[in-house]
């Protein structure tokens, strides 16, 4: 049966890619990619193995699910000529790539077998980035329209990392200019029932290339429309957390661990 691996590139392309990715690379018979993956198009040409860059059927304006609907379809196509076909993708495949879920759903009917290989995703590299371990304080990793949709719960005394900030129930692929029909007023309801209005917020953006210093933009959840007007397809929205109020913290467990 026929393959589709998916491989994550990390955040810097070439350079993160793991030992076990290029394997998969290597063994392929054509390597399709989306998305800016530093040095992958040099790496491949040096190597001779065949190769193709998507990024032109993403279609700037487009509606999302019409952009991922040509792209499987072009892979699917590339598949009947090929035995197994690697796609690269930055990042982690599983954070937040939305083709990866369609085409393992896809698989699922038994026309191709579906591997996945992980990446360093851009919670990693931000979390390195600002220096902080998410298990001390809590971390949460939300999309932004599923968090207003569903109304969840948020505690201020965990981390949030709020992802595709950049399409508030917006479905077009405004790749240019996301602020363009982004619906910040929702999400600004949103957060105002759980932070005050001066809160702290900042858009994170992990570094992509070697040297580059990693984005990170601040505001307040007042003014997030201002924020938010430089948003871009790379920005995720971090809320820091806060200190818990004393009457929620439990002493007996706390002098429990304090024993030892």
């Amino acid at each position: 049966m026929n393959i589709i691996s998916v491989i994550g590139s990390g955040m810097l392309g070439v350079n993160q890619i793991t030992t076990e990715g290029f394997s998969v690379i290597q063994s392929v018979d054509r390597v399709l990619w989306i998305g800016d993956i530093a040095g992958l198009n040099e790496y491949l040409s040096q190597h001779e193995i065949l190769h193709e860059d998507l990024s032109y059927l993403y279609e700037n304006g487009g509606v999302d699910i019409n952009n991922y609907t040509r792209i499987i379809q072009h892979i699917t196509k590339v598949l009947t000529e090929c035995k197994h076909v690697a796609l690269i993708v930055p990042g982690h495949p599983r954070v937040g790539v939305t083709i990866v879920q369609l085409l393992q759903k896809i698989s699922q009917d038994g026309t191709f077998t579906f591997h996945c290989y992980p990446g360093i995703s851009s919670f990693d590299a931000m979390i390195n980035d600002i220096g902080i371990d998410p298990l001390e304080e809590g971390g949460s990793i939300l999309d932004v329209n599923r968090l207003i949709i569903y109304d969840y719960a948020m505690d201020p005394c965990v981390n949030y990392f709020i992802y595709h900030v950049c399409s508030i129930g917006n479905t077009n692929t405004d790749y240019s200019s996301p602020q363009a029909s982004n619906k910040v007023k929702y999400l600004k309801s949103k957060l105002l029932k759980h932070y005050p209005a001066n809160t702290p917020l900042f858009l994170l953006s992990a570094s992509t290339k070697n040297g580059q210093c990693a984005d990170k933009l601040q505001g307040e959840l007042s003014d997030i429309e201002t924020l938010l007007s430089k948003v871009t397809y790379r920005h995720t929205l971090f809320i820091p957390s806060s200190l818990p109020s004393k009457e929620r913290v439990n002493f007996e467990f706390l002098k429990e661990i304090n024993t030892y």
